[in-house]
């Protein structure tokens, strides 16, 4: 059975509750297990996502970046990953394989949808359905839609 561990479901508590919603419904359906890589990011690993070419956005213009009404943090993003068993034998990410990262993409689309929470995932920033017109490819990225 499929659950966030410890790291995980830390990381989700930074992340405003209707994405937390999406993100428990994924791991619900029971098809795909995944961590949660990152939540709410400040200062300094936003300003490290940007050198590093992560992001394309300066702190505090992320959805990462953002906090609730009393500056708690209340990210209106999170980042995932698959969590699978590696060509070597061992549970981990797999990195490089672009085809799991976007299974789960959909499936956060479609729990977004079924909870009347639309939300943008990262290797497919406009939505349309192509993932081969990015600029930035964020396998691993979900985000609120302002609706």
């Amino acid at each position: 059975m499929y659950a966030f561990g410890t790291r995980s479901a830390s990381r989700l508590s930074t992340v405003r509750e209707d994405l937390q919603r999406v993100a428990y419904s994924v791991m619900n359906m029971q098809i795909y297990d995944f961590a949660i890589i990152c939540g709410y990011r400040g200062k300094e690993a936003q300003l490290q996502a940007f050198m590093l070419g992560n992001s394309t956005k300066k702190y505090p213009f992320s959805q990462h970046n953002t906090t609730d009404l009393d500056s708690m943090p209340k990210s209106n993003a999170f980042d995932f990953a698959p969590w699978c068993m590696l060509p070597s034998g061992k549970m981990g990410i797999p990195w490089k394989d672009t085809h799991a990262f976007a299974v789960l993409g959909g499936m956060f689309i479609q729990a977004g949808a079924s909870l009347d929470i639309p939300v943008i995932y990262g290797g497919d920033w406009d939505m349309d359905g192509k993932t081969t017109d990015q600029i930035l490819m964020d396998w691993g990225h979900i985000e609120i839609m302002n609706k």
